[in-house]
């Protein structure tokens, strides 16, 4: 081989060799941008998706923040609630107590009436009292009356009292049967006026006298010689004459006082 010939086997040698040297480095700076571009494009997915995560999160923070102050202003608004539960309590405990000590005042001025009633049923016109039965039951049971609500107990004090201030207040004409000194058992017209006093005459005009009311119950005199005047009295009261002064009399009264039953 001449010297020319082995010179451009060298070169071609070289050439080539730097050729696929130089392809070599291509290959390797193409795969390295290729990594490069989808480290980029990784890189901008990523960041694209934390903008999207942000914007959630940043939302979620937001309605998170909202509903503390939600529960901040239920629990300050339960505290409020708790201090006026609180007062309310107070209230309610102080009018509870005020109630309980009305009704033990009130129970005790009524067992005082109960029993001032007690020791006046007695010298009650027998006719009213018959009205008041059911009530008088009430009052004089005293197992029936210390079962009964106060306020029962006051409406039957109430009442009485109510049916004997009319009573009292009135002129009243009442059929009535009782007997004398002589134990004869008759029917008379007596003529109530008010409470105090009474005057009776029986049907014919034969029979008549006046009555009284003691602890003991009415008393009844007989006193025949003024059974024109009660038979007059009679007679204006059912509006059969004229009305004009009556001449009867009225005895002194003196009250006893005894213990009222038990």
């Amino acid at each position: 081989m001449t010297p020319i010939k082995n010179r451009f086997t060298i070169l071609t040698l070289a050439c080539v060799y730097s050729f696929s040297s130089a392809q070599t480095t291509v290959k390797e700076t193409r795969k390295i941008l290729e990594e490069w571009v989808d480290a980029e494009k990784l890189i901008s997915e990523e960041s694209s998706s934390w903008k999207t995560d942000k914007v959630v999160l940043k939302d979620l923070a937001v309605a998170l923040q909202a509903e503390i102050e939600q529960l901040d202003a239920n629990l300050a608004k339960s505290a409020e609630e708790e201090v006026g539960a609180s007062r309310q309590r107070t209230e309610l405990n102080k009018r509870k107590l005020a109630a309980e000590t009305a009704a033990e005042e009130l129970k005790a001025g009524l067992v005082q009436i109960e029993r001032e009633l007690l020791l006046s049923l007695d010298a009650f016109p027998t006719p009213m009292l018959n009205r008041l039965s059911s009530y008088q039951e009430k009052l004089t049971n005293a197992d029936k009356r210390n079962a009964l609500p106060l306020r029962d107990r006051l409406e039957t004090c109430v009442t009485i009292l109510q049916a004997a201030h009319l009573f009292h207040e009135s002129v009243n004409l009442e059929r009535q049967e009782f007997s004398l000194n002589d134990g004869q058992s008759r029917e008379f017209h007596v003529l109530y006026f008010g409470m105090s006093i009474a005057y009776f005459v029986n049907e014919a005009g034969t029979v008549a006298g006046y009555g009284t009311p003691s602890q003991r119950g009415w008393q009844w005199k007989q006193q025949d010689a003024l059974s024109e005047e009660i038979r007059r009295g009679v007679a204006i009261r059912n509006k059969r004459a004229l009305p004009t002064f009556l001449r009867l009399p009225i005895p002194a009264f003196k009250p006893t006082n005894s213990e009222a039953p038990r």
